[in-house]
């Protein structure tokens, strides 16, 4: 072993490996075959897909907003579900919609909202907010915190509502990104007020469902002033769970931010979990609703979705939410516009987007409870050589990763998940990259038979023995790494799997 080892890391000092273009036939991900080049790995399958129903437990979740305000027809929509691996389901709870004669209560269009998701093996859980017009001066971010008859009358609608969901919905998340004035009506911004809307209501969820489970902060983006105002204020002993929006441009922007309000969270609440809860992208220009940066197509919008579903796993975030199931028209009502978040086009007719068919891949291949592996990653350039030496000088610090790169590793139900990209900003077409990817894995051997997984085609590429390298020696300290060499580099998450797991 140890003169094959020398043997191989010797000619790849002397001879970089240079990449061929093949054609990918895969017509959904509308890629340009020049700017996709798969570096002469060999296609031995596709990714099986899988249902809601053959996965039990999954990080993903779809947000199924808006129907509160009836801006979708379920009937036509869900049936697309019966086929998307995510167990999680953000649906918001209207009530202007539910009391729509003072007094009573219509539950017909919620029921069959949480019960169409139930059947398909999703798990819906509610956004519990807004006004109704009988009490609050509007009802689209009108809280009722100003007036004594429009709280009593909420918390008689909260109490009906975690009532008649029992048992089937057990996470509430209170009210929607109180941190914009939008959505905080009337009256200025207020923490306080808001951790006292939270005061109010989350003791009766609980009382009449004995497993709930608050969610809250829910806000837009991650302001750090807002937020610590509301764990002063007491938001951390009202709440299990601490949610978020970080709508940008780069997904990765946000990874800072998202471990400094984890460890703020925890200060307050050690028990505390975060999620994110809404996060989204365009598919085409001039949507509503996003004030980030262009250009806007459906394979952009795809890979911002596998850059950000995927850096949550990261950050063992175990709830991550993609905004939106389909897009919508008219919104916000009365002005025409569109906003073009949604995973489903809806006219002329609905249909998949880019985006759906990458979530159908990688809800089919990362599922369970998945959290980040104990490991060490390293990217080189692939364009350059690489030899025995890089070892000790990665060790050694002589050399640094490859600048503008990410990696993680995931352990799931399906196995171990290595997943490297390039932080650059996402593009139609990217340049063709190459890198060499060094992993020591210090829960395990690295992988047996390891293979390449392209999400966004769902291509899966078998690795030649010269390209996933692994020395047996033990007791070799500096050649621990296992080196997968000249891969593909591109600007949303390849995977390296476990060949047994997806073939």
């Amino acid at each position: 072993m140890e003169s094959n080892r020398r043997t191989f890391l010797k000619a790849l000092t002397l001879a970089p490996l240079t990449g061929s273009v093949l054609n990918t036939e895969n017509e959904l991900a509308q890629i340009e075959p020049e700017v996709q080049p798969i570096f002469a790995l060999n296609k031995i399958g596709s990714i099986k897909l899988k249902k809601p129903k053959d996965i039990k437990s999954s990080p993903f979740g779809i947000g199924c907003e808006t129907l509160d305000r009836a801006l979708w027809d379920p009937k036509e929509v869900y049936p697309f579900l019966d086929d998307l691996p995510v167990k999680w389901a953000r649906l918001q709870t209207g009530w202007n919609r539910v009391e729509r004669e003072k007094g009573k209560y219509d539950w017909k269009w919620l029921d069959e909202s949480v019960d169409g998701l139930i059947e398909r093996g999703i798990q819906p859980f509610f956004n519990v907010g807004y006004g109704n017009k009988f009490y609050t001066e509007d009802e689209m971010g009108y809280h009722p915190m100003n007036n004594p008859d429009a709280l009593k009358a909420f918390k008689l609608f909260v109490t009906a509502l975690a009532k008649r969901y029992k048992g089937k919905v057990s996470h509430y998340e209170i009210w929607n990104e109180p941190n914009l004035k939008g959505f905080w009506k009337p009256g200025e911004i207020d923490p306080k007020k808001y951790v006292q809307l939270v005061r109010e209501t989350a003791p009766l969820i609980r009382s009449n469902c004995p497993n709930a489970v608050i969610v809250g902060g829910v806000t837009s983006r991650l302001p750090y002033t807002f937020i610590k105002s509301l764990f002063e204020a007491g938001l951390g002993k009202e709440i299990d769970i601490f949610s978020f929006h970080p709508y940008n441009t780069i997904p990765e922007t946000y990874n800072e931010r998202i471990v400094a309000v984890t460890r703020l969270a925890k200060q307050y609440n050690p028990k505390i979990k975060i999620w994110q809860g809404e996060n989204g992208f365009p598919s085409e220009p001039n949507s509503t609703g996003f004030i980030g940066e262009g250009p806007y197509t459906e394979n952009i919008q795809a890979k911002i979705m596998l850059r950000r579903l995927i850096t949550d796993c990261s950050l063992d975030i175990p709830m991550t939410l993609w905004f939106l199931i389909v897009d919508l028209h008219d919104y916000p009502k009365g002005t025409g516009k569109v906003n073009y978040k949604g995973i489903l086009k809806t006219k002329p007719t609905i249909a998949p987007k880019v985006a759906y068919k990458v979530l159908q891949n990688l809800g089919s291949v990362v599922h369970g409870d998945v959290h980040t592996g104990n490991a060490i990653i390293h990217i080189l350039d692939g364009e350059k050589a690489v030899g025995e030496k890089d070892y000790a000088d990665l060790g050694n610090r002589f050399v640094e990763t490859l600048a503008n790169t990410r990696a993680t590793v995931l352990n799931t139900a399906n196995g171990k998940v290595l997943a490297y990209w390039s932080l650059d900003k996402a593009a139609d077409q990217y340049p063709s990259r190459s890198a060499h990817i060094f992993l020591w894995d210090w829960e395990g051997t690295g992988f047996a038979d390891p293979v390449v997984i392209d999400p966004l085609t769902s291509d899966i590429y078998e690795l030649p023995e010269h390209q996933k390298f692994n020395d047996n020696d033990t007791y070799r300290i500096s050649q621990e790494a296992q080196l997968f060499a000249k891969l593909p580099l591109r600007d949303y998450p390849m995977l390296i799997m476990e060949k047994k797991s997806v073939i």
